[in-house]
């Protein structure tokens, strides 16, 4: 399970790449394979994701693209592959996604996420430094538990160049705050006849609230994040 969702955290990283323009970013440019490797408070890789965008289309104002994921452990072991099925139509995302997790565990497991919520996740084309993003809530089931995640208090605080191995932006820094809520239970998933005892229950989880700051570049998406846990970093682009 704690692989799971590893795999989970890293796929959830790419979400903050998209903003109200979809065709812009890299997890929806066709034939892109972007790398992201996350580290520790001590600059140790603890985690690599690797997304290859094979399919792109546009439609009636959609966006839609199909991404294959394998995420990787601080030793380079494959922790498991993903397929996924973005689609973006204005400020809401909605991803299908297949995990075969590999040797976590037999059984590959469909999932469903949904990005809604009030206020808007985008980054503004004419943003500037200080002004204030709006909140955005978003709200997501994987096989049977809901997450809640509310990003408050969105500021510009600055921008500043930033290299990676994968080359160097003039981005904007924004910090934010991130409350996470977790229940099991309440979705679609738990009347499954798949569905564990435990998500029919809707047992509701320790909530938590922590604080991160993202560098962003506009026409690439997060060129980096940090937080109290590490860091992550689009470490190459082919």
């Amino acid at each position: 399970m704690k692989k799971i969702f590893l795999i989970i955290s890293g796929l959830l990283i790419t979400l903050q790449c998209f903003a109200q323009d979809c065709t812009t970013y890299l997890y929806l440019q066709k034939d892109k394979t972007i790398e992201m490797t996350g580290f520790n408070k001590k600059g140790d890789v603890t985690m690599k994701s690797v997304s290859k965008v094979s399919d792109v289309k546009t439609a009636n104002g959609a966006t839609s693209a199909n991404v294959a994921v394998e995420t990787f452990d601080k030793n380079g072991k494959s922790l498991g592959t993903s397929t996924m099925e973005y689609q973006c139509n204005g400020g809401t995302i909605t991803m299908q996604m297949h995990i075969e997790a590999g040797q976590t565990s037999k059984q590959p497991m469909a999932m469903n996420f949904s990005m809604t919520g009030t206020g808007s996740g985008g980054f503004p084309p004419n943003m500037k430094v200080g002004d204030h993003l709006p909140d955005y809530t978003t709200q997501m089931n994987m096989g049977g538990m809901n997450m809640t995640m509310k990003v408050t208090d969105r500021i510009v605080a600055a921008k500043e160049s930033v290299t990676t191995p994968a080359g160097t932006w003039d981005c904007f820094k924004i910090s934010y705050k991130t409350t996470r809520a977790n229940s099991m239970g309440g979705g679609a998933d738990s009347t499954s006849a798949a569905a564990s005892p435990l998500s029919k229950l809707g047992i509701k989880l320790p909530s938590s609230t922590s604080e991160s700051t993202i560098w962003f570049a506009s026409n690439v998406g997060m060129v980096k994040s940090e937080s109290k846990y590490g860091s992550m970093e689009l470490t190459a682009i082919r």
